[in-house]
């Protein structure tokens, strides 16, 4: 099913001048040279408060932290990530994820949070204080996923951008003519000075599972360039921000008077991404553990109450929630939860010698297996001869669960066979993935 414009994701947000929790608190975004936007700088409300540099205020017990101050008093703790960081729907400065954890940690907590912002806009707000960071939180990874899904142009060299399609009509204008525009002036000749729009090709829904795992790359990548750029001893957490649904969480009474969680919030993209989410989890705490950084996933279904204003922005008690969850795995304690498992965290396996036995036990196998071996030979790194039917992806080849979706997503595009994602667990080894792919293919043909 392909998309068009007027049913891609970014209309909503259009429609409501960034999204309806903005729209409803008569809050804009402001072009930023650095981070693309940012709340207006020097923002007062009863409600949300900025800094000079267009960052909301926390609280702590020694005060409100602002950017500045928090330089000039030594540094502390960041909190990077979207609009969920952020606490948009926090009922005051001292309701936010960040305030929270300053009480819970007794550390001032910069929260740098940026409405919408991707993984290389966190790690460009957080280059100016991560020499006094004694720990960096980030809670994100939604618009990461949701923007490359929906993207017209999913190769652009520095990723996408949310609010994609406003951004190319700003980019159509010479940077000095919209200045000359936004004096309130006319440009003579606007239209020939107009950059042509680049023709780009409808999005397909079919591509939604290879790019979530581009996605997850490009989010692991600004990760390993964070976690290197950290002092030493500076513990770096990455948290998986929540997605609540009707078939995420138990949605409570109070919840459901305030918001329809079963309203498709991303569009035409929403049940792809719901259904995908799980393992686009995996995959994150797969290469967190990779990369040695504390990984947290938020899952909707751990937050007890009235925790949620929408589909992912936390109310003043998920905040809470949040705060502890979080505080609970800097200290290395049980609350982690989404943490990787000590499997997934290990050093691959050394490699087993190829052997006689696993060439005989392939020897006269079909067409489908011999194609699928290959596959899992080429994916695994592994010698030939070495892949048997019977080997444990993990446990015999020091796989990792990024690795079994590469070749789920191989099978999808080599063979056109569609595994469900509720059966990646089962994707253990040779004879597994065969089977798989065997009880699918007679439906994806089916279905063709």
């Amino acid at each position: 099913m392909n998309s068009t414009p007027q049913f891609e994701h970014e209309s909503f947000a259009r429609r409501h001048r960034g999204g309806m929790l903005l729209e409803r608190h008569g809050i804009d975004l402001y072009p930023h040279p650095f981070l693309g936007f940012t709340l207006a700088p020097g923002l007062r409300s009863d409600m949300l408060n900025t800094d000079d540099a267009g960052f909301r205020l926390s609280d702590s017990p020694f005060g409100t932290v602002d950017s500045a101050s928090w330089l000039a008093d030594g540094g502390g703790g960041i909190l990077l990530g979207n609009s969920v960081a952020l606490a948009l729907a926090a009922s005051s400065d001292s309701t936010t994820v960040a305030s929270h954890l300053a009480g819970l940690t007794g550390v001032r907590q910069l929260n740098l949070g940026l409405c919408a912002a991707v993984s290389l806009q966190e790690l460009v707000a957080a280059v100016p204080f991560l020499e006094k960071a004694s720990t960096v939180v980030i809670i994100g990874g939604g618009p990461d996923f949701v923007n490359l899904v929906g993207s017209l142009t999913p190769d652009n060299l520095y990723g996408t951008v949310s609010y994609e399609r406003t951004f190319d009509d700003l980019t159509q204008v010479p940077l000095f003519d919209l200045a000359v525009l936004a004096a309130g002036k006319s440009v003579p000749d606007l239209d020939a000075v107009r950059r042509p729009r680049t023709t780009t090709p409808a999005w397909d829904l079919a591509q939604v599972r290879d790019r979530m795992a581009v996605a997850a790359a490009r989010r692991l990548r600004d990760l390993r360039v964070l976690a290197r750029a950290v002092p030493e001893g500076t513990r770096v957490l990455f948290c998986l921000q929540p997605l609540a649904s009707t078939r995420t969480r138990d949605v409570t009474p109070e919840e459901r008077a305030r918001y329809d969680f079963s309203a498709p919030v991303f569009g035409i993209l929403h049940s792809a991404i719901e259904e995908n989410w799980k393992a686009y989890a995996e995959l994150l705490a797969a290469g967190c553990a990779e990369l040695g950084v504390s990984f947290l996933d938020l899952a909707a279904d751990r937050f007890v109450g009235d925790s949620f204003a929408d589909t992912v922005h936390l109310t003043d008690a998920g905040n809470r929630q949040a705060a502890e969850l979080i505080q609970a795995a800097l200290d290395g304690g049980s609350g982690t939860g989404g943490a990787p498992s000590p499997r997934l965290a290990a050093e691959p396996a050394p490699a087993v010698a190829a052997a006689p036995a696993a060439e005989a036990a392939l020897a006269g196998a079909d067409d489908r297996t011999t194609q699928l071996a290959a596959v899992v030979t080429e994916i695994l790194e592994l010698e030939p001869g070495q892949l048997t039917p019977d080997g444990d992806f993990i446990n015999d080849y020091g796989a990792d669960s990024m690795l079994v979706i590469d070749i789920l997503a191989r099978i999808e595009v080599d063979m056109g066979v569609r595994i469900p994602d509720a059966d990646i667990p089962r994707m253990t080894s040779l004879a597994a993935v065969v089977a798989l792919v065997e009880e699918n293919a007679g439906e994806t043909e089916a279905v063709a």
